[in-house]
């Protein structure tokens, strides 16, 4: 479904990705994991479009995406839930659902927002509230919400479970499992990489913008050599 062709991204004189390669096939979780200032969120943006890649391909559903603008790939199914949910509090949930639904028609709009309401119940409850009220993890199932109106082909999640209890934790990653036996493709930025391992069925380990190893995601889990290198203590 997505293919990245050595991958490119600079900002001034700082070089975020370095020829970065990696897919994700279709109903695949993939995870990408590794220290910060790894180059993770910049791969996630550079696939959706927020920043430009200075070299390298990106193929999603056999077609080259590279000069197709954000909005446009949005559209053809890229969608991504960024880092720290970037909700509109100022807006209320129903209008945060709207922005993400913009591309739809307007019947189908509203089908694609009542069944965000039907999945989320807080949701629903607080639908005429602005953002700004929502906690933590129901703003964090906003963000999902928004993304998911937008009918994605690849779900991209850029640090989900960041700033959230264990327990939100738990039911977020269920919710990902469950949105991928939907049939959504997900690829996800993770800190808590044990977590996101265990759920993804391949992994990347990104280090200082370049892939330093790649597998099955309970192989990368159980090399110890490779947790102490590059994954952390939270492996």
């Amino acid at each position: 479904m997505l293919k990245v062709e050595d991958l490119e991204v600079r900002y001034g004189p700082i070089h975020a990705l370095k020829r970065v390669s990696m897919t994700v096939g279709k109903s695949e979780i993939v995870t990408v994991v590794g220290a910060n200032g790894a180059g993770k969120s910049s791969l996630l943006k550079a696939i959706v479009g927020a920043v430009k890649s200075s070299s390298g391909k990106i193929i999603f559903e056999e077609k080259v995406v590279n000069g197709l603008t954000a909005p446009d790939r949005v559209k053809s199914g890229l969608i991504l839930v960024p880092e720290g949910r970037q909700i509109f509090v100022s807006m209320t949930v129903e209008e945060n659902l709207l922005i993400g639904a913009y591309s739809q028609h307007s019947s189908q709009q509203r089908q694609a927002i009542e069944s965000i309401f039907d999945r989320f119940k807080n949701l629903a409850d607080r639908r005429y509230q602005l953002a700004s009220v929502l906690s933590g993890g129901e703003q964090q199932m906003l963000a999902i919400g928004r993304a998911m109106v937008a009918r994605p082909k690849l779900l991209m999640l850029d640090e989900p479970s960041l700033g959230l209890s264990p327990i939100l934790v738990r039911q977020l990653f269920e919710l990902i499992e469950e949105l991928n036996s939907e049939g959504i493709s997900i690829l996800i930025v993770e800190q808590n990489t044990k977590l996101a391992l265990k759920t993804a069925q391949r992994g990347y380990v990104l280090e200082l913008g370049s892939v330093r190893q790649q597998g099955l995601a309970s192989e990368l889990a159980g090399d110890k050599g490779l947790a102490n290198a590059y994954l952390g203590d939270s492996v």
